[in-house]
């Protein structure tokens, strides 16, 4: 998932509840009407107008609507980077394919739980996105597939770890960004979960034969 970047001017970080509050309701107007009208048809003033909020709160802490654009899509990639980070934590020693159902549960449930606006979010990253913040991103997660994966005895000692977490990343992330974006209609959430985990174990199996052995399907 991609991580953009923005040089507009910086405004204070809400700190107090009141204040919180009312930064998150301008952001969830904004995502909100980026699915349902896209980025280019969206304005500060509708934004405003869903939030309940004035343009003085506005400006104290987003410059523009790139500013907050770009704070929406960090923020929920964010999250779902904290989700992947404490799986890894709490599967670590549980069975390989275990370990990947924790990654993939904690990497897929934001998206699957509300596919139109993460699929106006994916559109507008490839606008909105640096590559060098991408980069840095991806390896973010790869790294942290790579923990999950070789966080138990049962990987194989030959298998190169690196490649293997940066594949079953790509594949999640590929197969749910461009199914969101391809299809115009909502995707089946529990269809797309069983493909994204079939493709991500059978690659896995392939590698770590061993740890998949008695595993009855995926």
């Amino acid at each position: 998932m991609q991580l953009p970047s923005s040089s507009a001017p910086k405004r204070r970080k809400p700190t107090q509840s009141r204040a919180r509050a009312t930064a998150q309701a301008i952001e969830q107007a904004f995502v909100q009407l980026l699915a349902e009208r896209g980025y280019a048809q969206v304005t500060i003033r509708q934004v405003l107008a869903l939030a309940g909020v004035g343009a003085g709160s506005f400006y104290e802490y987003f410059a523009s609507k790139e500013a907050l654009a770009a704070l929406c899509i960090r923020q929920r990639v964010r999250a779902i980077a904290d989700a992947l980070g404490a799986a890894v934590q709490a599967a670590g020693g549980l069975p390989l394919p275990e370990r990947v159902d924790a990654l993939l549960d904690a990497q897929l449930r934001a998206p699957l739980a509300e596919p139109e606006q993460w699929a106006a979010l994916f559109h507008l990253e490839r606008q909105v996105s640096k590559p060098q913040a991408f980069r840095q991103l991806y390896a973010e997660f790869v790294a942290l597939w790579e923990r999950g994966l070789g966080g138990g005895a049962d990987w194989p000692a030959g298998a190169a770890l690196g490649d293997a977490a940066f594949a079953a990343h790509a594949i999640a992330y590929s197969l749910v960004s461009q199914t969101l974006m391809a299809r115009s209609e909502s995707p089946d959430a529990a269809a797309l979960r069983a493909l994204v985990r079939q493709a991500v174990h059978g690659y896995l199996s392939l590698l770590a034969p061993r740890a998949y052995r008695g595993c009855l399907s995926f």
